[in-house]
């Protein structure tokens, strides 16, 4: 274990221990032992497991979940049994927003967003389109991935673009040689294949999200621009 995994797991027990006080002090020495008993176990247990980066995931839920068990029975001790539980149910709501802010901000993703994020990457749709997928994030790795429906004249236009973009590669066949993007020359690779075309490009300066390798492909069969975001 390195440091950062000693300190952090002694904090945990550290917390785990008032979980099991606190309850164990206020004449509820059932949830006290319970609570206490079950939070070091899991803890114990994530360390010989060596569970490696998801160690972090679980150990954030558990800091969690000590908090607001925490700020509960504190308020408690001080008899004011009603603050705690409005206090930690505001914590409750607020921790899980956070969590889900990444669904969130793909559930809110708009079509203004779209075009937004498209003509960073100098694509303009002049015509009216149709948000078909729309998908982030990521554990280790980060992803935007965008699709989207849109006209036919749009289609055309983008698909001039790339065909005429400097050092083109018409038909590939993608099984036998798949062309890839050079990350140090940041320079834009256009190709065709059988199903698609495609426009594949690294940047110097990532974007707000963090991606900086970025992926687009346009249906020859369908009015459907698929548009991919990483930071890797």
């Amino acid at each position: 274990m390195n440091h950062f995994n000693i300190i952090s797991s002694l904090i945990l027990f550290g917390l785990s221990i008032l979980c099991f006080w606190f309850p164990y002090k206020n004449e509820n020495k059932k949830t006290g032992i319970v609570t206490g008993t079950i939070l070091s176990l899991l803890i114990a247990w994530t360390i010989l497991a060596e569970l490696e980066f998801l160690i972090i995931f679980i150990w954030s839920f558990i800091l969690t979940f000590q908090i607001i068990f925490l700020t509960y029975w504190i308020f408690r001790v001080f008899k004011r049994p009603k603050t705690g539980k409005y206090v930690s149910l505001l914590l409750t709501l607020g921790l899980i927003l956070l969590f889900m802010s990444p669904w969130i901000s793909d559930w809110t993703f708009s079509k203004n967003d779209a075009r937004e994020l498209l003509s960073e990457h100098n694509i303009e749709l002049k015509d009216n389109f149709r948000i078909l997928k729309n998908e982030s994030g990521g554990f280790m790795d980060y992803a935007h991935t965008l699709k989207i429906q849109i006209s036919e004249s749009d289609k055309i236009r983008i698909a001039k673009e790339i065909r005429e973009s400097k050092g083109f590669l018409e038909f590939i066949d993608y099984k036998k040689d798949f062309p890839s993007a050079n990350y140090e020359t940041f320079e834009k690779l256009n190709y065709e294949t059988e199903n698609h075309l495609n426009r594949e490009y690294w940047t110097k300066e990532p974007m707000e999200d963090g991606t900086s390798h970025f992926y687009f492909q346009l249906s020859k069969s369908e009015n459907e621009l698929q548009y991919i975001g990483t930071d890797f």
